[in-house]
């Protein structure tokens, strides 16, 4: 039996918010506190080095940041112009992002080493999906628990169908699993083989793409942030 278009957009969205959290946990671990793919909290890091005169990891935090945009901005240019294949396209470009990053933890190069995940990040946004009415797949998820709030609501005035707030707390929960199998996974083998590790999921998530093309429904313009 073929499986159902919006179970696979919600199978694709919820493995690419995992990716997500586990990348955001071994970034914050390494780090010393900086997210990959959470800007909300690097931005209010960022605040207190400025107003403590930490030009140092201000600098830091200023690279991811931008990192960040830089991804969203290549993310948007390729999604504009890669047409119908545009999902494959942005992950194929992540996953050379990812084996970048694996290169650069293996040559020691240090703190820049992860500056090619936090732009991957910022790509894989554009790879988010409709279920059931929920915009989810993004590499953050307060817009999700927002959501969920939202749609809770609306689901108890009689407004809307339980789908939508299921959709949003699966994929906070695929988030927090994501993280945590991160942490597990960097304790255990240390950050080369979690990256690599990353690296290989973004490889399946991008087969996931390619295998489910024409049955993913991109979601046009983003309601909600980190």
């Amino acid at each position: 039996m073929p499986i159902p278009s919006p179970l696979r957009r919600f199978a694709f969205a919820t493995f690419a918010t995992m990716v997500a959290g586990f990348v955001d946990a071994v970034g914050y671990a390494h780090l010393g506190g900086l997210f990959l793919s959470f800007m909300s909290g690097n931005s209010t890091r960022l605040g207190i080095q400025i107003a403590d005169a930490d030009r140092a990891h201000a600098a830091l935090t200023a690279c991811v940041i931008g990192g960040f945009v830089a991804g969203a901005f290549a993310g948007t240019l390729v999604s504009d112009r890669a047409g119908e294949w545009k999902l494959t396209a942005i992950l194929c470009a992540e996953v050379v992002l990812f084996a970048l990053a694996w290169a650069l933890v293996g040559a020691g190069v240090g703190f820049a080493a992860l500056l090619p995940v936090a732009l991957a990040m910022g790509m894989q946004n554009s790879v988010h999906q409709l279920v059931a009415g929920a915009d989810i797949g993004k590499s953050f998820v307060t817009g999700a628990l927002f959501g969920l709030g939202q749609s809770l609501a609306r689901f108890v005035s009689g407004r809307e169908s339980a789908g939508e707030a299921a959709a949003y707390a699966a994929s906070w929960g695929s988030f927090v699993a994501g993280a945590a199998i991160g942490a597990l996974v960097l304790a255990a083998t240390g950050l080369s083989a979690a990256v690599g590790g990353a690296c290989l999921l973004l490889v399946a998530l991008a087969a996931l793409a390619y295998a489910f093309h024409g049955h993913l429904l991109h979601a046009v313009g983003e309601t909600g942030g980190d």
